[in-house]
């Protein structure tokens, strides 16, 4: 058997499910007969969500709010729990940027990052470990970054995120290795998800940049993502822990 279809049936909870990799995420496991829990802080999203999955209500869980709430995250784990009793994959993958100069940067903005992109993995882990450890494990992936181990002006916060991602994926992979939990993270390079198009007419620079400081001096398709994510997923990854799994066209080669 193939060992991508051992993940028909199980849970799989995913945050930033609205847009870019979430969605297509989202797309890819239910068509794997994954159960799905997936949030997102847009109430437009929310509503695309369950039209898209309406005819999969009983194996989908849709919820609108922030998970970088702790009040939010402790409803979302409830219905969880209520509705699947427990997950067996938790991708976290919300998160924002913005570009800025370091020194226009407000300790407000700065902590907004971290609370999105970084917080929330801390309180998505803490509220569905129990439950992993208790039905016997369960496979975590953490949305990095390629800029997380490299570094770039004007995304200090960003990439300081980014960077924690990878601490925190290393620290939980070796806590929970004998609890039968899998703790990896993906980096993904420069992708075509919803601000490609935005870097093609209006920041064709740094656009250009992005593709000259490529070896295959090209975007990556956001299922060259997804299709890690769903190794990272399956029976084929049980021996691979506290890993960051560089999906960048060769950027951090360089």
């Amino acid at each position: 058997m193939n060992p991508v279809d051992g993940l028909k049936g199980k849970v799989c909870v995913i945050t930033g499910a609205g847009k870019g990799f979430g969605l297509d995420l989202a797309k890819l496991y239910n068509s794997r007969g994954t159960r799905l829990a997936l949030i997102t802080r847009s109430t437009e999203d929310v509503m695309a969500l369950r039209k898209l999955f309406s005819d999969d209500e009983d194996d989908t869980l849709i919820f609108e709010g922030d998970v970088s709430d702790p009040e939010t995250v402790e409803q979302f784990s409830n219905a969880i729990h209520e509705k699947f009793s427990a997950a067996n994959i938790l991708i976290n993958n919300a998160g924002m940027r913005f570009r800025k100069p370091f020194l226009e940067i407000d300790l407000e903005q700065f902590n907004e990052v971290l609370a999105c992109n970084l917080g929330s993995m801390f309180l998505m882990c803490r509220a569905l470990i129990p439950t992993m450890k208790e039905k016997g494990g369960g496979k975590i992936i953490n949305m990095s970054s390629v800029l997380g181990t490299n570094g770039l002006s004007d995304l200090s916060a960003y990439i300081t995120s980014k960077a924690g991602i990878v601490g925190l994926t290393k620290s939980l992979a070796i806590e929970f290795a004998q609890s039968n939990i899998n703790v990896n993270a993906i980096a993904p390079g420069f992708c075509k998800t919803s601000y490609y198009q935005d870097f093609q007419k209006n920041r064709h620079d740094l656009y250009q940049f992005t593709l000259d400081r490529t070896p295959m001096n090209r975007w990556g398709e956001s299922r060259e993502v997804s299709d890690v994510c769903l190794f990272l997923s399956s029976s084929m990854s049980d021996y691979i822990t506290g890993q960051v799994l560089h999906v960048d066209g060769g950027w951090s080669a360089c």
